[in-house]
């Protein structure tokens, strides 16, 4: 019965109706302020809880893509539990206000640590097929992983040296242009499978 319920709760389908329910939910909150004309502190929360589980379910739709056999199947239950974990925290400081500096360092440490392994998860998904695509996938994987380590350890330590976040940038860019590869590689792929 779990087994059913987990395989039924990771299909694109069911992400996208929750990404879809969130926005609209989101544009109605905004056309009530406009048709009101007035903007509480209470729809600015409502507001703000629809965009972040908009961002909840955008996550887990980029999680659906991760390989869900073979070595690296545990990284789909996992992001779902960062996700999970860090839409809490997020709307508990939204809803309860907590005045720490340490709290909002772990929810937005536990929400990059659930986008970065998304991304590698989404990564590795898209890897399948071509030993160059699996290539540049792992390229991929590996390279959101170590972005994702240094925002959590800039986050968390307060890093403030410009030749960390120097170094940051360049992965970065390593990272975008190893996308592009691997989105490139795939389409290539396609084309000449449908040709």
């Amino acid at each position: 019965m779990n087994r059913r319920l987990l395989r039924w709760a990771g299909q694109p389908p069911v992400h996208i109706v929750g990404l879809f329910a969130s926005v609209m939910a989101a544009v109605a909150i905004v056309a009530f302020a406009i048709g009101t004309l007035e903007y509480t502190k209470m729809l600015g929360r409502l507001l703000l809880t629809a965009l972040m589980v908009a961002g909840y379910f955008l996550t887990t739709l980029a999680a659906t893509g991760t390989p869900k056999d073979g070595a690296i199947r545990w990284l789909y239950v996992t992001i779902l539990g960062f996700a999970t974990l860090s839409l809490f925290f997020l709307l508990v400081g939204l809803w309860a206000t907590p005045d720490s500096n340490e709290y909002w360092r772990l929810a937005a440490s536990i929400t990059f640590l659930a986008l970065g392994m998304s991304l590698c998860g989404l990564a590795l998904g898209m890897g399948a097929g071509s030993r160059t695509a699996r290539a540049l996938a792992w390229s991929c994987a590996a390279l959101a992983a170590v972005l994702t380590v240094m925002t959590v350890l800039g986050i968390a330590l307060e890093i403030k040296i410009a030749s960390y976040w120097w170094a940051f940038v360049l992965i970065a860019l390593c990272w975008l242009v190893a996308t592009a590869a691997l989105v490139a590689a795939r389409l290539w792929r396609l084309r000449n499978r449908n040709s």
